[in-house]
């Protein structure tokens, strides 16, 4: 009877068909101009040609619009996406904790932009020249990524002990209503701002540019990561590799094609900004659409020195699925 038993089960693991992959992907993104390699793919359909062209026709894609990351994130361990894209920290507290639910592996980044900090000031020229007057708008006081490169300037200046040096004069404004504070004259004269809005700022009388990301960070930094939950990642190789592919296409068309990627912008996004207006940002000196992590380890050393994220990587390919392996990331 043993044998007989254990005879059916070698039988049931041999001759069981495969678990097939999903048939649906639930994408989390957000809106503006740092998403548009998700832009083209939504609007041109790649992923789902990516995935029939690998012998998954029917592949139903959905792009779900998120106001930030961590509603994004949470939407990720609840199941109700399969993949997030946002910023870099919220990718590193996550991947840290590293545990059941939590176990959370990157795919690759989507770009990178410098952001800019502008004031209005004519006083001030560089960090050190920001005083207890002065009033900095960044998308959320300590915990933005604009936040953060401000914490890690403020270390390079003033030291360890005196980080978060310029949180005091820090203020918390969604971009739009940051804009119309620094051109409005209001006590908020400066803004770490990104595009399009440094392009509207620097326009105006009396505004100029102080620093920017890459500087602080000593280069380039990706304006966010793509991560999913490791399970998701085993179970579904095939799809994985749809969506990296067809973001590797995504971003080779706007490279290739300019207009054709702002056309699909502002179908997608319904903004009333013009196509050659599109066009000047996509192409603007210092905006690069890849997929390569630019940054990370600078950011996740950080992150770990100061006890926000509970461990940092020995390399950046330790955070992202060997998909991305080949590219220059760090």
């Amino acid at each position: 009877m043993r044998a007989l038993f254990l005879a059916a089960l070698l039988s049931v693991a041999l001759f069981a068909p495969a678990r097939a992959e999903t048939d649906t992907l639930n994408l989390g993104v957000q809106r503006g101009m740092t998403y548009l390699p998700w832009i083209v793919m939504q609007h041109e359909h790649m992923v789902e040609q990516q995935a029939a062209a690998a012998g998954m026709p029917g592949l139903k894609v959905t792009y779900n619009v998120f106001s930030g990351g961590p509603a994004m994130t949470d939407g990720l361990l609840s199941g109700a996406i399969d993949v997030a894209s946002t910023g870099m920290p919220s990718f590193l507290a996550l991947w840290a904790k590293g545990k059941g639910k939590f176990a959370v592996i990157g795919l690759s980044s989507y770009g990178s932009m410098p952001a800019v900090l502008v004031t209005r000031n004519p006083n001030v020229h560089t960090l050190a020249d920001f005083t207890d007057k002065d009033r900095i708008a960044t998308p959320g006081v300590k915990t933005s990524t604009q936040a953060i490169f401000l914490q890690i300037a403020a270390e390079k200046l003033y030291g360890f002990a005196d980080l978060h040096h310029f949180d005091a004069i820090t203020v918390t404004r969604g971009h739009p209503d940051a804009v119309a504070a620094v051109l409005g004259g209001t006590e908020v004269n400066s803004h770490f701002s990104i595009l399009p809005y440094i392009r509207t700022e620097l326009a105006a009388p009396g505004v100029h540019a102080v620093t920017n990301s890459e500087e602080i960070m000593g280069g380039a930094v990706s304006n966010g990561t793509t991560f999913l939950t490791a399970r998701f990642a085993t179970e579904n190789p095939k799809v994985i590799a749809a969506l990296y592919a067809a973001l590797k296409q995504a971003v080779a068309l706007i490279a290739a094609d300019p207009a054709r990627a702002a056309a699909d912008y502002l179908a997608v996004s319904g903004e009333k900004t013009t196509q050659a207006e599109m066009v000047a940002q996509i192409t603007d000196p210092g905006t690069r659409f890849d997929v390569a992590p630019h940054g990370i380890m600078v950011m996740a050393n950080f992150l770990h020195r100061t006890g926000v994220v509970a461990a940092a990587p020995k390399d950046w390919k330790e955070l992202y699925l060997p998909l991305v392996h080949g590219e220059p990331g760090g």
